[in-house]
């Protein structure tokens, strides 16, 4: 298995190099010491092993700083954000049609800005409308704003593009057709026979399963209904559609059965290759289908050289060959996914089918205990190694855990190969003869709408996924290492596992073994109880006179807004609200640096990792707030300066804006400590709250001054609920459904003011000193109140 070693260690340099900065002559360095030490030890293997190894490993690291684009006049990405400028380009790939607009791939050859032209090359992301429609090889004269296309909180649209070659995007501009006909040939009569097949299975096949054949059969998935293919998500069904290795041994058996006898068997694996490679062109070549088809042409050849194939070793060559071509497909998830799923069935799939017959053998005789497995293996062992190997993939990229996808793929596996063989098969004839063709596919539909009516049956199941929002990498890895660790010891047979079991539990009796394991259970159940629910939580801590809020963002980020007067206080609050396992926070809002704000914040730098802190830039004065200082250096903690109308977009739909204190503090008020606190309206969609600190009124003055909008659906209430803040116009303009006051029980300043509640009253009104603890909770267009008492 040389070469998967010398594959893991070509994947390795492409991503070493993506994080790493390494200096030329420590490349050059390591490529002499690798071929030097090949060369020394040339008759020992493991050297020789190490010494290539090495070497492409440093392969690995230039291929990737090759493909990084480089940017010139001549490249139309040097454009992005210049103004307006029209651009001459040819289509470049046939057109993506969506509801509302069309996609179009547009290669530039000319481009002029200001008068005077250039000659360009690069590709630009057109969304243009449904009408006129476009096709490729069109020469179009587009005028308008070139962009770098965006990055989105858990998601890099600009990367995603990047994999692709295009580094510009274009929307809804001018379009112009100058003529038509460009392009090559053979891509011109490829995506001929593409529409030709789609418009085939338009005719056969009543939708939706018209949309769900178009996507299993040809790659095209956007016709599919949005409430359907999230039913296919929920399900964890969704790779019944993407094309993979499943439609590729179908073609190469079907190729096989058609010209074998003949042919014969080698020019028949040849015809095979051939196919292979036109369906993959024809179907748009994406990630998953190029490794089914890389692999399923190597199983080919291996026929021709009479050799034996290895799944292992073709899946590494398709991993180096496609990296060789464009490194960057490391971080497509399509890429990860399929040669996760694939890895999974080459290692997980025959032990346990091994497994499964043994267990069965007990009770049946060997025979029927083999034509079980024979059964079960592909609707329950192969479906279930798949998942193994690529949920946490799942769970990191989309953020959801399907609980019911075991039963839906055991129920909808079945019927795939059919639905493939008759669908294909009716497509073909269709697009011959319709009335041929039609017979064929009212056997096929009964097959899709089987598959529809299982996905959508399941889907609406209780408890069908797990929105796990906050699911990182090192989880990701340990999972991977713990499956690799089993795979390892299981490859051991039963005698090592049981030196390993007998090491392991040395010593140990069987009630702490069933008490660490039950340890194991709980603190499983823990973790994912405190997993992102996808809901806003935000929780007004009783830390006794003072301020203490902590913000859980929908998608698992975390902000404090002060620390209360008690350190002990605030960690035990926040011991109880972050999951266990994280000690971080995104972001630290101190409103001002008064004790009863601050004191908590200072313990907590050392226990949290904290990212930024933003304050109102308040000089300090007292040694709590100079230790604060001095820690935040010590620490390298990154520190803003709160200023009206700075904004931060947190997460999706949720945002953060400073509405005070000016860029220039206030001066000579009754308190300009209290004065400059910081004040933010948080917003997440129709759900709104305004933090004010403990802004006075001079300060509320200002605010309705600036002309800013203060209107929110919840109010932290200034100072604790003192008589030196919430004036009545200040409260008219925030017009609160929902109020919240941040005091102490029995507190020596009287707070709340009686004045202060009756202004209030009208408003829902929780305060920490009767309810402890309050946390409001909002999916962004409700919101519920929960208290501690």
């Amino acid at each position: 298995m040389t070469v998967l070693y010398l594959a893991i260690a070509w994947l390795t340099g492409i991503y070493l190099a993506s994080s790493l900065r390494v200096p030329g002559w420590v490349l050059g360095l390591v490529a002499v010491l690798a071929m030097g030490f090949a060369l020394l030890w040339w008759r020992e293997w493991r050297a020789r092993l190490g010494g290539f190894c090495a070497l492409f490993l440093l392969l690995g690291v230039l291929r990737y700083d090759l493909a990084l684009p480089r940017f010139d006049e001549s490249s139309l990405a040097y454009y992005n954000g210049r103004g307006e400028i029209t651009v001459i380009g040819i289509v470049a790939d046939e057109p993506e049609v969506r509801d509302r607009y069309v996609n179009l791939r547009v290669a530039g050859r000319y481009l002029e800005l200001d008068g005077s032209g250039q000659e360009i090359k690069g590709l630009a992301l057109v969304r243009a409308p449904r009408h006129p429609s476009y096709a490729y090889g069109d020469e179009l004269q587009i005028k308008g704003e070139l962009e770098t296309p965006p990055e989105f909180e858990d998601f890099s649209y600009r990367d995603y593009l990047a994999r692709q070659g295009i580094h510009s995007m274009m929307r809804y501009e001018q379009i112009t057709r100058l003529s038509q006909g460009h392009g090559d040939p053979f891509h011109r009569a490829l995506y001929a026979v593409r529409g030709r097949l789609q418009a085939t299975i338009a005719h056969l096949f009543p939708e939706p399963g018209a949309s769900l054949l178009t996507g299993i059969l040809l790659g095209i998935e956007i016709g599919i209904p949005p409430s359907l293919m999230e039913d296919f998500n929920q399900t964890g069904t969704t790779h019944i559609i993407a094309i993979s290795g499943f439609n590729i041994a179908i073609l190469a058996g079907a190729i096989g059965l058609l010209t074998r006898r003949s042919l014969g068997i080698y020019r028949s694996a040849l015809v095979a290759i051939v196919a292979i490679s036109l369906y993959t062109i024809l179907v748009g070549a994406d990630a998953a289908v190029v490794r089914a088809a890389i692999m399923g042409s190597l199983s080919m050849l291996a026929i021709i050289a009479g050799r034996r194939t290895y799944a292992l070793a073709s899946l590494a060559v398709a991993a180096v060959l496609m990296t060789l071509w464009n490194p960057l497909l490391l971080w497509d998830i399509g890429f990860q996914l399929s040669f996760a799923a694939t890895l999974g069935l080459v290692l997980l799939v025959p032990p346990m089918e091994t497994y499964l017959e043994g267990t069965l053998s007990r009770l049946l005789s060997k025979e029927r205990a083999k034509a079980m497995v024979r059964l079960l293996s592909e609707p329950l062992l192969v479906t279930l190694a798949a998942q193994l190997a690529v949920w946490p993939l799942t769970v990191y990229y989309f953020h959801r855990f399907s609980l019911i996808s075991p039963l839906s793929n055991f129920l909808v596996i079945p019927a795939q190969p059919g639905v493939m063989m008759i669908g294909g098969l009716a497509t073909v004839i269709g697009a011959l003869n319709p009335y041929l063709g039609q017979p064929i596919a009212w056997v096929a539909w009964l097959l899709l709408a089987y598959t529809i009516a299982v996905v959508e049956v399941t889907a609406r199941f209780p408890f069908t996924s797990l929105e796990l929002a906050h699911f990182g990498a090192g989880p990701l890895m340990l999972y991977y290492a713990s499956l690799g660790g089993i795979i390892w010891l299981a490859s051991q047979g039963g005698a090592g596992l049981r030196r390993v079991w007998e090491r392991f539990s040395r010593g140990l009796s069987t009630k702490m073994g069933i008490g660490a394991l039950a340890a194991v259970v709980i603190l499983a159940w823990i973790a994912a109880l405190q997993m992102p629910d996808g809901r806003l939580h935000i929780v007004f801590f009783d830390v006794g006179q003072g301020d203490a809020i902590l913000i859980q963002c929908p998608a698992g980020q975390q902000i404090l807004v002060d620390g209360g007067p008690s350190p002990s206080a605030l960690l035990s609050r926040l011991g109880r609200e972050i999951p266990f396992w994280d000690r971080s926070l995104d972001l630290v809002i101190l409103t001002h640096p008064e004790e009863d704000h601050l004191a908590g914040l200072v313990e907590m730098l050392g226990r949290y990792e904290v990212r930024q802190v933003i304050d109102s830039g308040q000089e300090c004065d007292t040694p709590t707030c100079e230790a604060w200082q001095e820690l935040l250096a010590e620490k390298g903690i990154a520190n803003r300066q709160a200023e009206a109308g700075m904004g931060i977009d947190v997460e999706v739909g949720l945002r953060l804006d400073i509405l005070h204190p000016p860029s220039r503090l206030m001066e000579n008020t009754t308190s300009d400590r209290n004065n400059n606190s910081v004040v933010v309206r948080l917003s997440y969609g129709g759900f709104s709250l305004l933090l004010t600190g403990d802004v006075g009124q001079e300060g509320e003055q200002m605010l309705l001054n600036s002309g800013q909008s203060l209107a929110s659906l919840g109010l932290k209430v200034p100072h604790h609920g003192a008589d030196t803040s919430l004036t009545l116009p200040f409260l008219e303009a925030v017009d609160p459904q929902l109020a919240i006051i941040s005091v102490g029980a029995d507190n020596r300043f009287g707070h709340p003011h009686e004045e202060t509640l009756e202004k209030l009253q009208g408003i829902h009104v929780y305060r920490t000193d009767q309810y402890a603890n309050i946390e409001v909770v909002s999916d962004g267009e409700r919101y519920w109140v929960s208290t501690e008492r």
